[in-house]
């Protein structure tokens, strides 16, 4: 499908449009990589301290918080106060309070340790570009935008450097540059 539509473009473009369609194929899978790997941390991270604090229903904390981590910034940060709720329910304020520690704790580790190295060198989106996609986002289609807006931003981010980098160079030796990196990633 992808070699018809490069088709419908000028010859003259094809060589560079074929590429750039790789690299944005190539920063979205590496944008998602990034994100389950994040969203496992955080939901192994809440199952932990909720199995340690004897909290009930700890799986499905955990793929709550899972789901939830798909959702930039916020989500699951939401998805874990239903681990605190539960805590609070079940054993009380002094738990809930240790559990909405334990919260903290795994969204500081992602939020400044995760997040910046595996983004930050897979993608290679500035943090302001993923707040103001968000903002985009969700201005323009709610909360499916906020599940869009960064990944396509990071997309349009590597096809507009790679394009600025082509510029620099005859076509054939971009392509062939780039065909290498494909076959190294």
């Amino acid at each position: 499908m992808w070699s018809w539509l490069v088709r419908l473009s000028p010859r003259v473009a094809r060589e560079r449009i074929d590429s750039s369609g790789k690299v944005a194929w190539i920063s979205l899978v590496q944008f998602v990589r990034a994100t389950v790997l994040v969203a496992a941390v955080d939901a192994a991270g809440v199952m932990i301290g909720a199995a340690i604090l004897d909290v009930p229903f700890v799986l499905a904390i955990g793929v709550l918080v899972f789901l939830g981590a798909f959702v930039p910034l916020i989500g699951a940060t939401i998805a874990g106060t239903v681990a605190v709720l539960v805590a609070l329910v079940d054993q009380g304020p002094i738990t809930a309070l240790i559990m909405l520690a334990v919260i903290i704790g795994v969204q500081q580790l992602e939020g400044h340790v995760l997040q910046p190295f595996l983004l930050g060198r897979w993608v290679s989106l500035h943090p302001l570009g993923v707040i103001v996609a968000l903002a985009c986002g969700v201005l323009v289609a709610g909360i499916v935008g906020a599940l869009v807006a960064v990944p396509l931003a990071a997309a349009v981010n590597a096809v507009v450097l790679h394009l600025a980098e082509l510029a620099q160079m005859p076509v054939e030796e971009a392509v062939d540059e780039l065909e290498d990196e494909v076959i190294d990633v």
